[in-house]
């Protein structure tokens, strides 16, 4: 079950259990308004040095609570930060102690603002930004107008997320070096960059675009420039004002606007303490600045900064210091490099969340010595994933560690959602950043949007669209009931005399309410309510509701709340999927209130395009499911983390490392070497270094990863014949030990292993034990545990025939076509007529075709084929290729249709009836069927003509003679059932027009069943009533040797294997 669970902390329990070494120290104990450096290895402290320096000024030093504070990277390192310094402190501050970059520059910009009698301005968003610069990219693109992009660059590229992402980072790393268009456009012709010149255009034109939204927006490095400005001016926010000293936490992530922020500071007297590790910067190719540490003072313009290191890393044994340190050996120094040194301390208790944190496991729960580093190579992806689960349910059930105290790290986002959910199905909890995925992205939040945007207008209702909406959770509609109600709704359509398609259909009755009512079925009546809902949704709109009141009326209607909420309180996987769908629609909805309260005139339609097409995720305000589980994420969302147990998973040749040089589109680190260069020859780097460079940012990531731990790393990767280990495996040493196989560790495998030894095992003792832990499994609710659950032990749930013969009135209804069927292969037969096959394309070119002959008038191919494009639309297919392909096939087959029309007509025959339809009652049977044409000839014989469109109709005399469908065309004109055939015309006999191939210089075959006399009617009705008596009963065979085992199975084939129907 998942739980959620806090530990108490008390400022007083923090105060006294701290004890600094002395390289902590020496950071309390610089003076007064001196700014410094503090560079230290992994789990060195700094975090306890930082935490540790403010209590110092506020309870010894006497400093005001607003003298001080911390900068992060982001918001949910600050919010960790902020928590654990309140709890240190216990002491009322004027505001947060701890705060992000942006956060400390919006209140400048916006107390600037309102001294000068303006509106403070909006921080546009990553994803705001991309729709930006998408939109306009776009339009460019549709009007034919933008900037002269070189051709490298055309318009396929411009489409990508990727050229859009550079796009954005060259805009925003012009601005962190000041560089105005016309600066870009100078560079550009110096360094020979065409396409920065086409930046600058672009750059003009975004401007305007921005300028012109409501309020005024600028994105992060924007607001930091205008937040330096401020400064400057003297417009200090009362944030600022009597501020001393401000400290940055894992500082080896400050870009250069966190730098010109802390420049600008620096200038008003403001101290700098700034803590990191150069060896570990996550965000360099985001800008990022991992130098900053080890030239704080350059930087900063403070020539008297000083640089102090940190000597003891607490957080590690010596094996895992080590592995450490044979990672952060191969990283470029960034202008440090001493940290290296760093000794392995024995573990202190100190601040949780920091260096020195106690034990996680419970008290009373007995240590295990584990290895320090494990390495898994498994044969594919899932069981690499079931031997990371392994590994991380023993260290829960063995040794007692919170799921809360481990971690997966992935190299890249697309990776989380997967790692995740396989991790979840091996019965271990799991939860995600929320900030790693769009709101879009979100299972529920999508089908909000999708709902609201039908109902504001901005999407049109296509069936397509209307089938992802059944099949959403809105509607609830599965696969099967969605089918179901297409059938419902094409059978209603024909009863009326209708042709058109279930597509057309679904659309039609989803427009509006109450379009469903003629349905009497469990799926009508659910796809009633929703259409009930989407119409008030469209009214609500149409009334001037607000998005943020459209999509609650949606939500509210839908009952998700309740059901959602309930799963969420449960176990395993439903719950845990149940939460993350809630945390989806919360931070949908928390974006909606942000748009209505920021832009309230703003139409719908602006946040339904902002948000479904946005790929850029955003962070989020709203709260998160905070349950007991193992965090899956990236590295960066690793900073400022430790765990027990880290797991570097999926560690792909190709993948982790990605040497792939970034930038090589636009060049926007280039742009920042020729923006510090000046207009002077290119001195950027070669190819080599920047290989090199990337190869850096590479380790420092996996440095990163690895470093979290203080109990365990384990690396875990695919080996196969397509996927092989990254070469970080041979960082680890030679020594290191795989995980051990047995028990799984887990509910379920426990219970496959007990149900193994009841039914395998031939020692009673172990058969009996076996058994009574099942008994104790299934009375505590573990699914699979009961003998109820097993499949094969229940008794079938009726033994009675399918019709009951001995009843006076009773009928087996027979069709021509289920006949053949039947003596094919009786098993398939019941599951094709009671469980359902799915139509497919030929089936429905089949019905055109027929259709068309029926109502032919004349035999011009043209007319024939006008007849089958009307009715095209109504067919679907699984692709456009497809589509076009069974196009050119309905058009040969229409010709050929044609020719046979053309020849009838010439040969002086007469049609007498087209699909005609005819029951009769044979012994048992009950004989129903249409016949597609009956023609007379020139002599005066009524001949049956089955069209056939499929591309394996019968050839061979033997079985055409034996035909099914003619033998029983033939059966019901001999017994005069064929209504449109006049009494006393003699028969002629059947056959089979196949327009799928021809023959002898024909553009089709007529192969031909010769008319029955009567030995050969009563053997045929015999046939059909034998059939019949066993289509009524209770046992169906399987054909194995004729039909299930071959290439010619169908849906019978899975009832005769025997793991199945064993």
């Amino acid at each position: 079950m998942v739980t959620t669970s806090f530990r108490p902390v008390s400022g007083t329990d923090l105060r006294s259990a701290v004890e600094l070494d002395a390289s902590q120290r020496a950071v309390l104990d610089l003076p007064d308004g001196v700014s410094a450096a503090v560079i230290g290895a992994p789990g060195t402290g700094k975090t306890t040095a930082l935490v540790e320096f403010v209590a110092d000024r506020l309870e010894t030093r006497g400093w005001a609570p607003g003298s001080v504070t911390a900068l992060t990277p982001s918001r949910t390192t600050a919010t960790r930060l902020r928590d654990v310094l309140a709890a240190r402190l216990d002491v009322p501050t004027p505001g947060p102690l701890a705060r992000t970059v942006s956060s400390l520059a919006f209140d400048v910009v916006g107390h600037a603002a309102r001294l000068a009698g303006a509106e403070p301005p909006a921080l546009l968003t990553g994803g705001d930004h991309d729709s930006v610069v998408r939109s306009m990219l776009e339009g460019h693109e549709a009007d034919g107008t933008g900037p002269r992009w070189p051709d490298v660059l055309g318009p396929r590229v411009r489409v990508l997320r990727g050229f859009r992402t550079e796009l954005r980072e060259v805009m925003m790393r012009a601005t962190e070096q000041g560089l105005s268009p016309d600066d870009l456009r100078r560079l550009s012709t110096a360094r020979d960059r065409p396409e920065w010149a086409a930046v600058a255009d672009f750059v003009d034109e975004y401007r305007g675009v921005v300028d012109a939204l409501p309020g005024r927006r600028l994105d992060s490095a924007e607001l930091v420039d205008w937040a330096v400005a401020a400064l400057d001016r003297g417009e200090t926010a009362p944030v600022v004002d009597g501020l001393r000293a401000v400290l940055v936490d894992d500082a080896q992530e400050a870009t250069e606007s966190t730098v010109a922020l802390l420049r600008a500071l620096a200038r008003r007297g403001v101290a700098v303490i700034a803590l990191g590790d150069p060896d570990l910067a996550t965000s360099a190719f985001r800008g990022g600045s991992p130098d900053v540490l080890g030239r704080l003072g350059q930087r900063l313009g403070l020539p008297d900064a000083r640089t102090l290191w940190l000597s003891t890393a607490h957080r590690h044994d010596p094996p895992l210091r080590e592995l450490v340190q044979r990672v952060t050996a191969r990283i470029g120094t960034a202008g440090a490099g001493r940290q290296h040194a760093a000794e392995p301390g024995r573990p202190a208790a100190g601040t949780p969340g920091t260096p020195g944190a106690p034990d996680a496991r419970p008290e009373g729960q007995p240590g295990r010595d584990v290895p320090p580093v494990l390495s898994v190579q498994a044969d594919s992806p899932a069981h690499e994933l079931s031997t990371v689960a392994r590994v991380l349910r023993e260290h829960h059930l063995v040794s007692g560690v919170p799921w809360s105290s481990m971690m997966v790290v992935v190299r890249s986002g697309g990776q989380v959602p997967g790692v995740a959910r396989g991790l979840q199905l091996a019965d271990v909890p799991t939860r995600t950043s929320a900030a790693g995925r769009a709101v879009r992205d979100e299972h529920g939040a999508r089908h909000l949007l999708l709902a609201a945007s039908v109902a504001v207008g901005r999407d049109e209702l296509t069936a397509d669209l209307a089938s992802e909406l059944l099949l959403g959770p809105l509607a609830g509609f599965d696969a099967l009931s969605l089918r179901r109600l297409r059938l419902a709704l094409r059978a209603d359509e024909l009863a009326g005399g209708g042709a058109r398609s279930a597509d057309a259909l679904l659309v039609e009755a989803l427009a509006g309410p109450g379009r469903f009512a003629t349905i009497d079925s469990r799926p009508a009546a659910r796809a009633g309510r929703f259409a009930a809902s989407l119409d008030g949704a469209r009214r609500e709109a149409a009334a001037g509701a607000s998005i943020e009141e459209v999509l609650w009326g949606l939500w509210d209607r839908s009952g998700l709340a309740r059901e959602w909420s309930a799963r969420a309180a449960g176990r395993g996987i439903v719950a845990a999927e149940a939460d993350r769908h809630l945390d989806g629609v919360v931070a949908l909805f928390t974006a909606a209130k942000r748009f209505v309260e920021r832009t309230p005139e703003a139409p719908a339609v602006g946040f339904l395009d902002a948000l479904l097409g946005a790929e850029v995720p955003e962070d989020t305000l709203s709260p998160q499911a905070s349950a007991e589980s193992v965090l899956v994420c990236t590295p960066s969302a690793a900073v400022g983390l430790e765990v027990d147990v880290v797991v570097a998973a999926r560690l792909q040749d190709g993948v982790w490392p990605n040497l792939r040089v970034r930038g090589a589109l636009l060049g926007p680190d280039d742009l920042v070497e020729a923006a510090q260069a000046g207009e002077g020859p290119d001195q950027g780097p070669t190819p080599v270094d920047a290989r090199a460079a990337v190869r850096s940012d590479e380790l420092r990531m996996f440095a990163l990863t690895v470093s979290r731990a203080r109990r365990q790393v384990v690396l875990s990767c695919t080996s196969d014949d397509d996927e092989g280990p990254s070469v970080f495996f041979r960082l680890l040493p030679t020594d290191a030990p795989s995980p051990s196989g047995g028990h799984p560790l887990s509910l379920r495998g426990l219970v496959g292993h007990l149900r193994h030894v009841v039914v395998e095992s031939t020692h009673q003792g172990r058969v009996e034990s076996a058994t009574a832990g099942l008994a104790r499994l299934a009375a505590a609710g573990v699914a699979g545990a009961h003998p109820g659950e097993w499949y094969g032990l229940a008794e079938p749930s009726t033994s009675a025939p399918l019709v009951d013969l001995s009843e006076p009135e009773a009928h087996v209804a027979v069709s021509p076509s289920q006949l053949g069927s039947f003596e094919e292969c009786p098993l398939h037969w019941f599951v094709d007529r009671f469980g359902g096959s799915a139509p497919n394309a030929s089936m429905g070119i089949g019905t055109v075709l027929h259709s068309v002959m029926e109502h032919a008038l004349d035999t011009d191919v043209e007319a024939l084929w006008d007849a089958v494009e009307e009715r095209w639309d109504e067919l679907d297919f699984e692709s456009p290729w497809i589509a076009e392909a069974e196009k050119r096939r309905a058009r040969q087959m229409t010709e050929s249709l044609a020719s046979y029309l053309r020849d009838f007509a010439q040969s002086g025959g007469e049609l007498i009836g087209a699909e005609s339809t005819f029951t009769l009652d044979t012994g048992p049977a009950r004989l129903r069927g249409s016949i597609d044409r009956v023609e007379r000839t020139r002599d005066g014989a009524a001949v049956i003509v089955d069209l056939k469109t499929g591309r394996a109709a019968p050839t061979s005399s033997a079985a055409i003679a034996a035909h099914p469908q003619l033998g029983s065309y033939q059966l019901a004109l001999a017994d005069g059932v064929v209504e449109s055939v006049p009494e006393g015309t003699p028969p002629g006999g059947a056959k089979l027009v196949v327009v799928s191939s021809g023959v002898r210089g024909k553009l089709y075959r007529e192969p031909a069943q010769a008319a029955f006399d009567a030995e050969m009617l009563q053997e045929f009705r015999d046939r059909v009533e034998t059939a019949a008596e066993g289509m009524a009963g209770q046992v169906f065979l399987a054909r194995l040797d004729e039909h299930c085992e071959g290439r010619t199975g169908g849906s019978c084939r899975i009832h005769v294997v025997g793991e199945v129907s064993s």
